[in-house]
């Protein structure tokens, strides 16, 4: 009873709580002239005190549940943030930016970072050391800190430099890093404006900052890499919870330092590769081979020669046997009609898929499929 008695009381509002202090003056009043025990008083005062009601919340606390599950907008799926399960990593996580003209002889390092740190030169000059190897860098150079890899960098003593700087990482920014052509063994990016002049130049938001990056912007105004590191760190303060457009910055920027990627000279093992995985993920589509020579950037007749010389196929012949392929999982592990596996497969009709299937198997699609356990010969 007296258990009850607490446990009401401590989840009573401040209003009930008031209440029972009024009827406790009138209890004491009857009791005083009635002669009624000054116990049942007493726990009325322990219930209304407040050290009684701490002490029962925090009791009532520490039985509630400890686990909270929790959605992370950028770690994947709900069940793959469950507790006790990792978090997926993003593509690119952005942590900062910034921006600083050094003093001459300014040293930063050695010394060990937890991510990538990768600064981008505007003006001036500096000396970038990594791994023991060193590298002088001038404006429109790059330098890439490798994560866990002992680092420093000083800016000249009389022409120091004038930087702006980002750090990141995330499963595939190593990938990125490396199509832009910096790695642990080439940490350094040389400019080349030439190529730059082929790039528009990303505006640098009129927001109020108080860095000099805003006062020095003109004179990055023919440098779209800089001015888009100068984006970063504009929007970084003026919208820190933009997280995509902090993200399209930085791919942007990536864009300006490779903007020849997927342009380079490929050998013939590529083109191949890439003819194959256009196949693979377009086989259920109205495909023709003069789509997939179009795709790789090459001749249809260049394409028919490396199917030819590597796989002893047309690609013609890859793309329906391809096809046939998906169809007997399909025939073998689902209840789809002819006409639905035909349709999924990238067939003109149930009649060219039939046709097809028995040419190439020796048996119609019906029959396969009622003699599941009978693998046709190829």
């Amino acid at each position: 009873m007296v258990c009850s008695w607490l446990l009401f009381m401590t989840h009573s509002s401040g209003s009930v709580q008031q209440g029972f202090a009024f009827l406790f003056i009138i209890l004491y009043t009857v009791g005083k002239k009635s002669g009624i025990c000054f116990f049942l008083l007493l726990l009325c005062c322990l219930a209304l005190s407040s050290p009684c009601q701490a002490a029962v919340r925090k009791k009532l606390r520490n039985r509630r549940p400890k686990t909270v599950y929790t959605l992370y907008f950028t770690g994947g799926n709900a069940m793959t943030n469950l507790p006790g399960l990792p978090a997926a990593e993003p593509p690119v996580r952005l942590y900062f930016s910034g921006y600083e003209q050094t003093a001459p002889s300014l040293t930063c390092g050695p010394g060990i970072w937890p991510h990538y740190l990768l600064h981008y030169v505007l003006s001036g000059s500096g000396t970038f050391t990594s791994e023991k190897h060193s590298w002088r860098l001038t404006a429109g150079d790059a330098f890439l800190i490798i994560p866990g890899v002992v680092s420093a960098y000083a800016a000249d003593s009389h022409d120091p430099w004038e930087y702006c700087w980002i750090g990141f990482d995330g499963r595939d920014a190593a990938d990125i890093l490396a199509a832009c052509g910096l790695t642990a063994s080439a940490p350094v990016f040389h400019s080349a404006p030439a190529r730059f002049a082929l790039v528009p130049c990303v505006p640098v938001p009129s927001v109020p900052f108080s860095s000099a990056s805003l006062e020095r912007a003109d004179s990055f105004s023919r440098d779209p890499a800089g001015q888009c590191l100068l984006s970063i760190n504009e929007t970084l303060y003026s919208q820190p919870g933009n997280t995509y457009l902090h993200l399209s910055l930085l791919y942007r920027f990536f864009s300006i330092l490779c903007p020849d990627l997927g342009n380079a000279e490929k050998n013939s093992s590529t083109y191949l590769q890439q003819a194959l995985d256009y196949l693979q993920h377009n086989y259920a589509y109205d495909i023709k081979i003069q789509d997939v020579a179009r795709y790789v950037g090459i001749d249809r007749t260049y394409l028919y020669k490396l199917f030819n010389r590597e796989l002893g196929i047309s690609p013609q012949q890859y793309l329906i046997k391809l096809r046939l392929s998906m169809a007997k999982r399909l025939l073998s592990s689902t209840d789809l009609r002819i006409t639905e596996i035909s349709n999924s497969c990238g067939f003109a009709d149930s009649a060219s898929f039939c046709h097809h299937f028995q040419a190439r198997f020796s048996i119609t699609p019906t029959q396969f499929r009622k003699e599941p356990g009978r693998e046709p010969v190829p």
